[in-house]
């Protein structure tokens, strides 16, 4: 079932008993994105690569490809967005039953979007080019709040906390492509204490960086180990003014790109289902930002 933005634009506003007789045109795509987070022409192309993709865990069986099972990929996208306190709220949302609102059910459709990784998270083959830009990826560590995992022994296990939050907290490591608008990696869950360079050191990234080639980060990432300091490049007080100029600008962009993932109510509000499920959240929503980045909302040029 294919189907354009303009059906995906009323079917969603239909799924959530939104009355758009009366409404412009305009009005009814604020009331879309309001609700699940995306512009219908980023959804439309989702469905559409979920409906042909070669990634088993992705792809949509052809009795899945119907209303009922649009329904559900629409729930999986305002769960993200929204983060509803109970099943109740979004099954009512819906006009569906509890059950399916819940469970496997829900999390059949959040793990096919994570899934989609595979598809839009890719290490560019331009970065390997001798003759290709110097700087090639901003790297960094983001935090996002979770419930605090019961410790056998202690009241709190520190371990599990973040010290930008003082709360248990699940930690990711992300580069992005500085010439273009792409995730070119990720990395995690790990524990809230997690230190970024520690994440940059147990990783692949380190490894994926070629020689002669670097990632711009932040003051976290100092290090004195000699393999690993020819590939970071961090803010330095030697730099002439254009360079510490391109890489403020650099660590800026990849700000935005985590404001934007934190837009989704998931990855903002304490994460309530558990260690391993944040990372199929996690995961689907830089996706969907992934696609809305390559269909109308790029990030700034550095």
């Amino acid at each position: 079932m294919l189907l354009s933005p303009a059906d995906v634009l009323k079917r969603g506003l239909k799924y959530l008993q939104i009355d758009f007789s009366k409404k412009s045109e305009a009005k009814k795509n604020k009331d879309f994105h309001k609700h699940y987070g995306s512009s219908t022409l980023v959804l439309a192309n989702m469905w559409y690569d979920l409906t042909v993709s070669d990634i088993a865990e992705a792809r949509i069986s052809e009795p899945e490809q119907c209303d009922k099972g649009f329904k559900m990929f629409l729930m999986a996208h305002f769960f993200l967005w929204t983060y509803p306190k109970n099943a109740d709220l979004l099954a009512s949302r819906f006009r569906i039953g509890e059950r399916c609102s819940r469970g496997e059910p829900l999390w059949l459709w959040i793990r096919r979007i994570a899934a989609l990784k595979g598809l839009k998270i890719k290490w560019n083959p331009r970065f390997n080019d001798p003759d290709a830009e110097i700087f090639i990826v901003t790297i960094d560590g983001t935090d996002f709040r979770t419930w605090e995992k019961k410790h056998p022994t202690l009241n709190k296990d520190r371990q599990m906390c973040s010290h930008k939050f003082n709360h248990a907290a699940v930690k990711y490591e992300i580069a992005i492509s500085i010439q273009t608008s792409e995730v070119a990696y990720i990395n995690g869950p790990k524990i809230g204490s997690k230190h970024d360079l520690t994440m940059f050191r147990e990783g692949e990234l380190l490894q994926l960086i070629p020689d002669g080639k670097l990632g711009v980060t932040d003051r976290g990432y100092q290090t004195s180990v000699l393999a690993e300091r020819p590939k970071l490049s961090l803010p330095s007080a030697y730099d002439p003014p254009h360079l510490n100029n391109f890489k403020s600008r650099a660590r800026l962009r990849h700000e935005t790109f985590n404001g934007r993932i934190k837009f989704f109510n998931v990855l903002s509000d304490t994460f309530r289902h558990g260690f391993d499920k944040h990372k199929f959240v996690f995961e689907a929503v830089v996706v969907i930002v992934q696609y809305q980045m390559e269909n109308g909302s790029p990030l700034y040029d550095v």
